[in-house]
This record gives C-alpha cells, sequence and structure tokens, in this order.
C-alpha cells in the first residue's frame, strides 16, 4: 500500500515537472516546487506570492556668485519583487487538500536621501571695479576721483544743479528677510532690502542712515543700462558709485552690498582707520567700503537689470549679466577726510550676512 501511494506521488510530481506552464514562466520568476509524502494521503500546498512594484521618486530642485561672483538633479529608485508561482500538480484522489497561501512578501523599503536646498548665495567670486583714491581737494572746491574706470567721466566733482536737487522720496518696502533677496531687483521691497544692508554696515561704524533718492537711483540706471562693467556718472550729478554683477538666475544684490562690498574689503582697513588718507595700494581693497558708511554720504540709489547676452566685463563678453549699480550723494572718498568720515567698527564679528 505504501509503495503504491509513493509511486503515486512521484508519477504525480512528474506530471507537474512535465506541465508546459514551466516553460512558459516569465524568466524572472522562481519555480517553487512541494514534494508532501504521506503513508496515508498526499497533500499539495499551493503558495501564491503576488509581485509588488514599488517606485519611488525624489525631485529637488535649487543663486549665482558674488561682484564678478550659479542644483540637485531628481533621482528615482526602483524596486521590483517578482512573482513566484508553483505550478499546481495533479492529486491523487484523497480527501480535500488543505490550500495554505504564503504570507505576503516584505518589500524593502527604499528611502532615498533629499539633497538639501543650497542657499542662493553667489555662484561665483565677485568682481567688481574698486573706487580710485581721490586728489587732494582745494580749499574751495574738493576735487572729487570717482572709482576707477578708463571710461569715467570726470575726476572732478561738481556739486549738482539746483533742478537735481529734491527731497528723498520715501521708502514703503518692507524688508524681506531671508533667501528670497537674492532674487529682488526692483520695486520697493528691493528698496527696502538695499537700504537695510547699507545702513546696518552704517550703524558699526557710527554713520547715520541712508535714504532712498530718485536722482541717485536714475544716474544708477543710466550707468547700468551700458551695460559695460565701468564706472558712469553723468556730467554734473556729483555723486559716487559702486558697482557689482554676478552670473546665474539670481540678482543677489543684498550679497554684493554685505559680502562683498562691506564684509570682503573690511579686513584691508585694519590698520588704516583713523588716517587722513589711504594708500593707493590699499585704496582698489576697500574703496566700496569706505563709500558705504562714509558719514558725509546722506542718500543712495540702486539699480539691478539683467544684461542679458550684451554684458561686457573687462573689455569682453561675459556671462556675469546680473548687473548692480549703486550711487552715492554727496559722494564719498574724499582725500583727506577719511579720519573724520570712516570711523572704527564697533564690532569685528557680528556684521551680518546677505539673507539678514
Amino acid at each position: 500500500m505504501r509503495s503504491s501511494i509513493l509511486l503515486a506521488s512521484t508519477l504525480a510530481m512528474g506530471v507537474v515537472l512535465a506541465h508546459p506552464r514551466v516553460g512558459k514562466l516569465h524568466p524572472h520568476l522562481r519555480k517553487r516546487h512541494l514534494v508532501t509524502e504521506t503513508e496515508v494521503l498526499v497533500e499539495t500546498v499551493i503558495i501564491y506570492v503576488t509581485a509588488y512594484e514599488n517606485i519611488e521618486a525624489v525631485s529637488m530642485s535649487p543663486c549665482s556668485s558674488v561682484t564678478a561672483m550659479s542644483e540637485p538633479e531628481p533621482t528615482s529608485t526602483e524596486v521590483f519583487t517578482p512573482t513566484a508561482e508553483v505550478p499546481s500538480s495533479t492529486p491523487i484522489p484523497a480527501p480535500t487538500p488543505t490550500i495554505t497561501p504564503a504570507p505576503e512578501p516584505e518589500l524593502p523599503s527604499s528611502t532615498p536621501t533629499p539633497t538639501p536646498t543650497p542657499e542662493p548665495e553667489p555662484s561665483s567670486e565677485p568682481v567688481y571695479a574698486p573706487t580710485p583714491e581721490p586728489e587732494p581737494e582745494p580749499e574751495l572746491s574738493p576735487t572729487y576721483v570717482p572709482p576707477t574706470s578708463t571710461s569715467a567721466p570726470s575726476s572732478t566733482y561738481v556739486a549738482p544743479p539746483s533742478s537735481m536737487t529734491q527731497a528723498p522720496e520715501p521708502n514703503a518696502g518692507e524688508h524681506v528677510v531671508g533667501d528670497d533677496q537674492a532674487y529682488l531687483s526692483a520695486g520697493p521691497d528691493y528698496e527696502a532690502a538695499m537700504l537695510y544692508h547699507h545702513n546696518i554696515a552704517r550703524a558699526n561704524h557710527d554713520a547715520e542712515p541712508l535714504v532712498w533718492d530718485a536722482d541717485c537711483e536714475a544716474a544708477a540706471l543710466e550707468a547700468a543700462q551700458t551695460c559695460t562693467f565701468k564706472h558712469y556718472i553723468p556730467e554734473g550729478a556729483g555723486q559716487g558709485q559702486n558697482l557689482f554683477t554676478v552670473s546665474g538666475d539670481t540678482f543677489n544684490a543684498t550679497a554684493g552690498v554685505t559680502e562683498s562690498w562691506y564684509k570682503g574689503e573690511l579686513e584691508h582697513m585694519e590698520h588704516y582707520w583713523g588716517q587722513s588718507d589711504i594708500p593707493d595700494d590699499v585704496f582698489h581693497s576697500v574703496g566700496h567700503l569706505t563709500q558705504m558708511v562714509w558719514k558725509g554720504t546722506a542718500k543712495v540709489g540702486c539699480v539691478s537689470i539683467d544684461c542679458g547676452d550684451k554684458m561686457v566685463v573687462g573689455g569682453t563678453m561675459s556671462t556675469m549679466n546680473k548687473y548692480t549699480v549703486c550711487n552715492y550723494s554727496p559722494p564719498g572718498n574724499v582725500g583727506g577726510a577719511y579720519a573724520k568720515n570712516v570711523a572704527t567698527p564697533f564690532s569685528m564679528t557680528n556684521l551680518g550676512s546677505w539673507a539678514d
């Protein structure tokens, strides 16, 4: 009796192994065979394993560089669990077989590590033209030399005509704190941000805060629209000027003010606080800072424009086309007047950030 049952089981398994479905299984499927031996009956266990597919994708998206100063790619992980199927066999007539489904397989978890979003900081080192050292001014007619530039229209300070003198316009913008400042290029919020970053630096040198001025803004726009990284001050404007340009998708104008013009030049002034004049070789490294904190300057106006493919830096076409120009009135950097206009900073460490 036992021999016949074993023989029948063997024949049944032969049928299973020879079943034509086996040859047609998907190449990714695994075949499982279960042979049960018993002296009383033959039990056929059919195990069903369902295939799962788990596809996860993480997509991240990400400022550009400072003064002649640009994110993570989406990744996906696919996890496939092939279907495992056990072909059924023809059981020998016996009591009803017990069918026990296999538990669902556990899918391996896939947790991609998100790439942190970088701050829209400047993508390249800033490029700027430092302000030249002014010549000593005559007793009754002070001489002002604008920032170094082969195309600077005039090196003599001329008082602005009365038609250009007007009360400063009130600034109605709201200072935006955070990385969004990198995208500001015009409007009340832009004006508020530029004033904030100028005045926080001036406060560190005991200088009165600046106010926004339409005449300075108009002269700065005229210079910026040349899309040439050179100082240009309209005849008779009687203003000082700082320049900043950067590549990438953002203007980073506040980074130009705080990180480049101010913090980037502060260390170079270490031995010259209180001096009436600045040596030529030092002036080209500190001229932006001294103009920013000059106590005799009361007004500022800035513009930031996208010059596209027309930007010229150092005489050649450049992709650093997010151009910022700030004009100041009255101008700073007057020879012989540094000691009374550029004060020693209260702090060399608590200097803030472009995103403040």
